[in-house]
């Protein structure tokens, strides 16, 4: 065996290690969707008042992204991410003993902003990876968050009715807590880091980035609207699953297998997206998530379609949110890691917006309802997406007389 086929060899626990850390750490910002009911019930509160803390946790971890993961280029990964896990498995525990709708809202915030740990170990563990291994690591960590997106939400529905939320909130801070001492013998104690710079000037160079790059800042507001469309669905999910199809909290959290088959085809295809580009698959996920959600507002009642609906609509959002970041790194080779801050904070605060408008339309028309929300706020994504595309041919068609006048055409 060749020294380099040693050393990719060894790295495979690391890359283990790293990829059920950025699981769980994703996962706990997805606890309160499946749990809604429990929320509901147990604290005796309204539907809207419940999603409140689904859309309280999204809005912390989009905070959080954007205050702290630009800081990992100044500070040592190892330390940062040793205490977001502390602080993190600090707010799944106090949030498991707070008593009102309010607090618990709060809580999540808090859980919110230091879950951000997966976007600390992708770049990080990019780094410290062998040569011939780094490709794959970054495939195996995005793998690893659909995982933790869907899985945690299959493991707080099924054991949400025998050991309640609190119990789930606990049983994921010790589940945190437990990998702590593992990521700690994989992440080197030093890196190479940046220079330090006034906090205050790396907020203003990450901000400043969606005015520097075009593709950014359409890409953020295509996806922007585009996750808040996936997440207006994906919130009211427990509630339509046992509230109109009438099934237990156990089995509609076992409804996450739809979302973990969606994301492995979305893995499975990363080569035909490179192969189309990342535009073309933006424009063609545009238009299948228009199509899904145009199903998803008749077929809610009838469990065979809607089941296939819902998978083309995980599916489109996950190929949609792959082309647009794809995009965005291409076309910020410079700053990739401001980039990549502004548009995962987009992203996340599309969600908290899904999270707030998800429940009010099920109140108010059921999923049906929901459907049509999704429909619009895509409609939204591709009229930025015209724009963006007409914009860039009348840029193009100025360009083409000055380089014919250049050449003497």
């Amino acid at each position: 065996m060749s020294r380099a086929a040693q050393t990719t060899s060894s790295w495979g626990p690391s890359l283990a290690v790293l990829s059920v850390v950025t699981a769980i750490a994703v996962s706990t910002i997805y606890l309160p969707q499946p749990l809604l009911t429990d929320f509901i019930s147990q604290l005796g509160t309204t539907t809207a008042a419940a999603s409140g803390i689904a859309t309280a946790v999204q809005l912390g971890y989009a905070l959080g992204i954007f205050l702290l993961v630009p800081l990992a280029d100044h500070f040592q990964p190892r330390a940062q991410i040793s205490l977001q896990m502390l602080l993190l498995v600090a707010g799944l525990l106090v949030t498991a003993a707070l008593p009102g709708v309010g607090s618990i809202a709060a809580g999540f915030f808090a859980v919110g902003f230091v879950a951000n740990i997966a976007q600390l170990i992708i770049p990080t563990a990019a780094k410290i990876a062998p040569d011939d291994a780094k490709h794959s690591t970054t495939s195996a960590l995005v793998g690893s968050l659909l995982i933790g997106i869907f899985g945690g939400r299959i493991v707080a529905g099924l054991l949400g009715t025998l050991i309640g939320w609190r119990g789930v909130l606990v049983l994921f801070a010790v589940l945190v807590l437990l990998c702590l001492p593992l990521v700690r013998r994989v992440v080197p104690r030093q890196m190479p880091v940046a220079e330090r710079v006034a906090y205050h000037r790396i907020l203003f160079a990450t901000l400043h980035r969606l005015a520097t790059s075009g593709v950014l800042l359409e890409s953020a507001i295509v996806q922007f609207f585009g996750f808040a469309a996936f997440n207006a669905l994906w919130t009211v999910m427990v509630l339509h699953l046992t509230r109109v199809l009438h099934w237990t909290p156990a089995t509609a959290g076992l409804f996450g297998v739809v979302g973990l088959l969606a994301g492995v085809l979305t893995l499975v295809g990363a080569r035909t997206v490179q192969r189309l580009g990342s535009a073309r698959i933006v424009d063609i996920s545009l238009v299948v998530l228009l199509a899904a959600l145009l199903t998803v507002a008749f077929d809610a009642r009838l469990i065979w379609a809607f089941v296939p609906s819902v998978f083309v609509v995980t599916w489109a959002n996950q190929l949609l949110q792959s082309a647009n970041q794809g995009r965005v790194l291409l076309a910020n080779p410079a700053g990739a890691a401001q980039a990549n801050t502004m548009f995962m904070a987009a992203v996340f605060l599309g969600g908290s917006l899904g999270a707030t408008l998800g429940p009010i339309a099920f109140e108010r028309g059921g999923m049906g309802a929901v459907g049509v929300l999704g429909l619009a706020l895509v409609g939204v994504a591709g009229v930025v997406r015209v724009i963006a595309l007409l914009v860039e041919r009348r840029r193009r068609g100025r360009r083409i007389p000055t380089t014919a006048l250049e050449h003497g055409v």
